[in-house]
């Protein structure tokens, strides 16, 4: 099937409290969705799902062999939460699963594969808010396909420096001719990926971020590296720890769980200013933008920088 077909109607176009959807042999029962997840603005397990299903095409790619990390809220942003990479046991057949060594749990750990619009329905229907893919895919799980930096500002900055910094780690990676792609972290912070050639390990890409953001962090007093919050101040914490096996960051076109329900939304660097509010992107609003102006995070699926001048450089 065509991931960018529609494959069933609008989940919310009717008055459902359960619905169910098929795709050939496959078939999948969405269950609750009149509760309420986002109490303040009443959205609905049903506007989660239905997000997500118009979003699907343009998701599904960057997902594409990407052991998934789950963040779960069976009862809304309100409710209890919690982290899952193990793939429940009821999994249907038909959805894929990876089995991949930790060190620390000492077994594998078997994560979900979302590979089609089924895939990411069932995973959602468990009450998922956020999606955290790996930065690497399987097949080459210790080479990262993108160098990462996670902008988050304290509390008493502005969005306007945060804005600031993220055109300074651009002028950085340009001078190092890497091509680099901006999104809001769907909180209050920036998102800034680099699309890499799978020839690096995790280290090697940590390693070269980290010598960018020393760099930053030096030419600008706003900036800090320190990973404790204490120590951190009032400055704005540039981390590009996230850089490691089974580490991630909220995927392009997650929602978050707060109010308004804002979504972490690829940005082009011209609307990287001051005017842009990371607020307006919601589950509500990006299917739409992203239809009008296209997916501006598809390049990082084919281009691929080398590291080649940054590692000369270090």
């Amino acid at each position: 099937m065509d991931q960018r077909s529609s494959p069933t109607p609008s989940i919310t176009a009717q008055d459902y409290r359960t619905l169910e959807v098929r795709n050939g042999d496959q078939s999948l029962r969405l269950t609750n969705l009149d509760k309420i997840f986002w109490p303040d603005e009443g959205f609905t397990k049903g506007d989660l799902l239905d997000y997500y299903l118009q979003i699907a095409p343009y998701l599904l790619p960057h997902l594409k062999d990407r052991p998934i990390v789950m963040v779960r809220y069976p009862d809304g942003i309100q409710g209890k939460s919690f982290y899952q990479k193990e793939s429940p046991s009821f999994r249907p057949e038909w959805l894929t699963a990876v089995a991949i060594p930790s060190q620390h749990r000492g077994s594998p750990i078997s994560y979900c594969l979302i590979r089609d619009w089924m895939d990411l329905l069932w995973v959602i229907n468990l009450g998922t808010i956020e999606l955290h893919p790996w930065l690497s895919q399987i097949g080459r799980l210790n080479h990262p396909t993108y160098m990462v930096f996670d902008l988050d500002p304290h509390e008493s900055q502005s969005f306007s420096t945060v804005v600031e910094v993220a055109l300074l780690v651009k002028e950085a990676l340009d001078s190092f001719g890497l091509t680099s792609y901006p999104k809001t972290s769907g909180r209050s912070g920036l998102h800034i990926y680099v699309p890499l050639r799978p020839i690096y390990d995790y280290k090697t890409v940590r390693d070269c971020a980290i010598v960018l953001a020393q760099f930053i962090e030096k030419v600008d007093r706003r900036v800090t590296l320190k990973r404790s919050i204490k120590e951190r101040g009032n400055s704005l914490y540039l981390d590009c720890w996230q850089i490691g096996q089974g580490k991630t960051l909220a995927s392009v076109y997650s929602p978050r769980p707060l109010r308004g329900a804002p979504v972490s939304t690829p940005l082009h660097w011209s609307e990287v200013t001051s005017k842009v509010k990371p607020s307006s992107f919601s589950i509500k609003t990006v299917s739409e933008r992203v239809s009008q102006k296209g997916d501006f995070f598809a390049p990082t699926i084919k281009e691929k920088n080398s590291l080649t001048h940054l590692l000369e450089f270090i």
